[in-house]
């Protein structure tokens, strides 16, 4: 993918009521969580078109990771910190036992090996980092729009805790989100389903009305997950810890 590609990216992200709303509730969750502190060292593992980079600066020195040389050079581009290639499993660019918080939004679902990379990410941690997880959820809710984005898997929460535990994990919160919007996502993929619409990406930008509406109705989901889980929903969060 070319610069002026991520660039696009980066301004549909930006704008986008999905990411946008995901990116509110996911500061929301490290909140609780993290205070800032100048020492944290804290690591966007699949950082993309670098869209998270500049907010986690809230919680202290913050690094990315990406498989994409063209995406370290956009991310470079908007964000003054240290950005480095690598993948998990097996290469992560930093030393074990480095990371106070590790953020993989998004990311472990095109891993052919999860559990690898699970493993990966714990190994980055110190003794007590938190790493902050989120995944599609539900095979029922597979759409053209996870063969586009090369998805390997969608997850339910049993499955993903039980991964969770496998890699060493202790789960603190596991949650579904984006549950208020569930139920029209899930009849629209359904109907595409039934008819065999092969629609592309989900993240084509609406007209702005609905954008607004859109993002206020999942940004309301912050001020619940803070305090509560949710029993469904369109993606997973979760916050995990290692094993004392």
């Amino acid at each position: 993918m070319q610069e002026q590609l991520y660039r696009e990216l980066y301004e549909l992200e930006s704008k986008h009521w999905w990411f946008v709303a995901k990116k509110k509730i996911v500061l929301s969750i490290i909140r609780k969580y993290v205070n800032y502190d100048e020492n944290n060292k804290i690591l966007d593992a699949g950082c993309g078109s670098g869209l998270m980079l500049n907010d986690l600066k809230e919680f202290g020195q913050i690094y990315g990771m990406d498989c994409s040389e063209e995406a370290i050079k956009f991310s470079k581009l908007i964000f003054d910190g240290e950005v480095k290639q690598g993948y998990m499993p097996g290469n992560i660019p930093y030393n074990k036992n480095y990371f106070n918080v590790i953020v993989a939004l998004d990311v472990i679902e095109h891993i052919e090996n999860d559990e690898g990379a699970l493993m990966d990410l714990r190994e980055h941690l110190t003794d007590n980092g938190i790493c902050v997880i989120t995944v599609p959820a539900y095979m029922s809710l597979w759409s053209n729009h996870d063969v586009v984005h090369q998805h390997k898997r969608r997850y339910t929460l049993s499955e993903l805790k039980g991964k969770f535990l496998r890699a060493g994990f202790k789960v603190e919160k596991i949650s579904y989100y984006n549950s208020i919007l569930f139920l029209p996502i899930f009849i629209i993929r359904q109907i595409h389903r039934l008819l065999k619409i092969e629609k592309g990406s989900d993240a084509e930008m609406p007209n702005r009305l609905s954008n607004l509406m859109l993002e206020s109705i999942f940004s309301f989901e912050k001020y619940i997950l803070r305090f509560f889980n949710m029993y469904f929903g369109v993606s997973i969060i979760a916050v995990v810890k290692k094993f004392e």
